[in-house]
């Protein structure tokens, strides 16, 4: 697909938007877009956004998932927690999936989905507060796109990003 392509991101329309088309790396990631995508956020278990090319706005390039989620204060360090409540668990905002297709390989969607996924991090968490942003990567290679974005492990399977970061990331114009 060509690189000078403009995109936007909206929410998932199974009406509009042709999952069947959409492929990547990761059978589950597939299979999650073609089959199960709209039955969750049906019922409201998860919310599915979509980036689309401009030229072709029924085309999936790649999308992501965000979910209401909760972390247990004492798994974050203490430098993050000493100024917050004392509460057992915050709230925290999930990116259950991000996947790009196939077709777009190398031209920067992963990055452009996740930049997305944490601006609607931030303006979710002013309506439902949310102290980090947490991701659950599959394997070595998506623990080092996170990484690379300054998550950090939370535990062995899950990693983490402040919110305060996200936003002064944000406020500074960087990439994130």
């Amino acid at each position: 697909m060509p690189a000078t392509d403009s995109f936007r991101i909206e929410r998932l329309d199974p009406a509009k938007h042709r999952r069947e088309a959409f492929g990547c790396e990761s059978a589950p990631l597939t299979d999650f877009i073609q089959k199960r995508a709209r039955k969750e956020m049906d019922a409201r278990a998860s919310a599915c956004f979509v980036l689309v090319p401009e030229s072709n706005p029924s085309r999936i390039a790649g999308y992501y998932t965000l979910t209401q989620t909760s972390i247990v204060l004492g798994k974050l360090p203490v430098e993050l927690t000493k100024k917050l409540p004392r509460y057992p668990e915050l709230g925290a905002t999930l990116i259950g999936r991000l996947a790009r297709d196939l077709d777009w390989r190398g031209t920067g969607i992963g990055g452009m989905l996740l930049i997305d996924a944490l601006r609607r991090c931030v303006r979710q968490s002013e309506e439902a507060a949310a102290i980090v942003v947490v991701t659950d990567p599959k394997d070595d290679k998506a623990r080092a796109f996170y990484s690379a974005y300054g998550f950090q492990p939370l535990d062995d399977h899950r990693m983490f990003i402040p919110m305060n970061t996200v936003l002064a990331e944000l406020a500074a114009g960087g990439a994130i």
